[in-house]
């Protein structure tokens, strides 16, 4: 992909009411995308939509309420945008969820309405809009993960399973589309100062004062230009998480007694 592709195409983007999916959405729109905004939240997404056409001068952009678990919310998005936008180029997949448990105390209840939403409901709108992408010359897909797919993090198991589901799911997606012009990216972003937290199924998380954490605007930037180079996957961290992936290869257990410190509730 080279710089500008994104101009003129058509991008639907899932959470994007808030966090990093409100991000890309506005960074994808000052690309000069046309745009399908999805989320459960319809009033704000109205407003993103109206801030999008009107601030950023995007072309379009449609706004559709719907809660990913449930595929008929897939395929109305897709239908607004193969309708109303005459087809398809770009999926960002990143609707998802948090849960804080330790395995001990998880509840099998929470883990499979966090997986519902972060890995089925992916899958969803992957099925709906393939077809779409696939008319294409060239597409995107873009699965938001999370660097806890890759690094072990006390009383995140549960969540980083499903983050480590989506990643396996993008990598089977990218082998069984070669040669067709579909491209899957696979972003592990780290730390990112949004909402998350809040609203996450399980126990609470304890505070961290001073904590080192993304923007939503720098996980969105660096998630364009890693699509714009191509990329297959992109891990966004900050420095003090980049540096703790690294030890992590040679000192595991130092860094499992760091991360216990920091995401533990001792």
């Amino acid at each position: 992909m080279h710089s500008g592709w994104f101009k003129g195409k058509v991008a639907l983007v899932t959470g994007a009411s808030q966090g990093i999916g409100r991000a890309v959405a506005r960074r994808l729109a000052a690309e000069g995308c046309r745009l399908v905004l999805v989320a459960r939240r319809a009033g704000e997404l109205e407003s993103l939509a109206g801030e999008l056409r009107d601030r950023l001068g995007c072309p379009e952009a449609l706004a559709v309420a719907g809660d990913v678990t449930d595929p008929s919310a897939a395929e109305r998005a897709v239908a607004a945008a193969a309708e109303r936008l005459g087809g398809l180029d770009v999926l960002v997949n990143n609707a998802g969820l948090g849960l804080r448990a330790p395995v001990a105390r998880m509840d099998p209840a929470d883990l499979d309405y966090v997986f519902r939403v972060n890995v089925t409901g992916a899958l969803h709108f992957t099925r709906a809009a393939l077809p779409h992408l696939l008319a294409r010359r060239e597409a995107l897909v873009v699965f938001i993960s999370s660097i806890a797919a890759r690094q072990p993090v006390p009383y995140l198991g549960g969540y980083a399973a499903t983050k480590a589901a989506l990643a396996s799911l993008a990598d089977a997606l990218r082998l069984e589309t070669a040669g067709t012009g579909l491209r899957v990216l696979t972003v592990f972003p780290g730390s990112v100062e949004t909402g998350f937290k809040s609203n996450a199924r399980g126990e609470p998380y304890p505070e961290r004062k001073g904590a080192s954490r993304l923007t939503p605007e720098e996980v969105a930037d660096r998630l364009l230009l890693a699509a714009q180079a191509g990329r297959r996957e992109v891990h966004i961290l900050s420095r003090s998480e980049r540096m703790g992936l690294l030890l992590g290869r040679v000192a595991p257990r130092l860094v499992e007694r760091q991360l216990l410190r920091r995401y533990g509730d001792r």
